[in-house]
């Protein structure tokens, strides 16, 4: 199932990225982003940024044939590896999310793009459930929550560049 989502920032890429890869950021997103335990870790590898975090959601709002594989909560394993910036300055991540112990990932782009007054954040992925008969169930009952995990730290990242 394909999940296509942006935001819109007031600063320019770099300081779009300089946030999403700042592990003080990172760091309090996982946080308000998690219900129980979390981690995250940003490295530099060969001019790559590469942040890894993994978050501990909750299923409360899920479909029972969600929960029914997922349990009470869901532990997201998601990383984002950050290329250079192109000439026009743009900049894109590979996208991988995985959910441990159910059969769902999501692999995909981040793109920041400078526009006349800021920042276009774009996210294109794909997001699978490899269950016979009810995977494109759980796609579809997993896809607001991932739109919307996309949609709140786009809010934080906002909320961290006005502070």
């Amino acid at each position: 199932m394909e999940i296509r989502t942006h935001a819109e920032y007031d600063a320019t890429v770099e300081e779009v990225f300089a946030v999403l890869t700042d592990p003080e950021f990172v760091a309090q997103t996982v946080i308000e982003l998690s219900v129980a335990g979390h981690s995250y870790h940003v490295t530099e590898q060969s001019g790559t940024t590469v942040v890894d975090s993994r978050r501990t959601l909750s299923t409360a709002d899920m479909p029972d044939v969600a929960r029914k594989f997922a349990g009470e909560v869901l532990t997201v394993d998601e990383e984002q590896r950050w290329s250079a910036p192109r000439a026009d300055g743009s900049r894109s991540a590979e996208l991988s999310l995985r959910i441990e112990g159910v059969p769902v990932s999501l692999t995909g782009t981040i793109t920041l793009t400078p526009t006349g007054s800021g920042t276009r954040q774009d996210v294109l992925a794909d997001l699978r459930a490899k269950v016979p008969l009810i995977g494109s169930t759980i796609e579809r009952a997993a896809a607001p929550a991932i739109i919307a995990g996309i949609d709140a730290e786009a809010d934080l990242a906002r909320q961290w560049m006005n502070r």
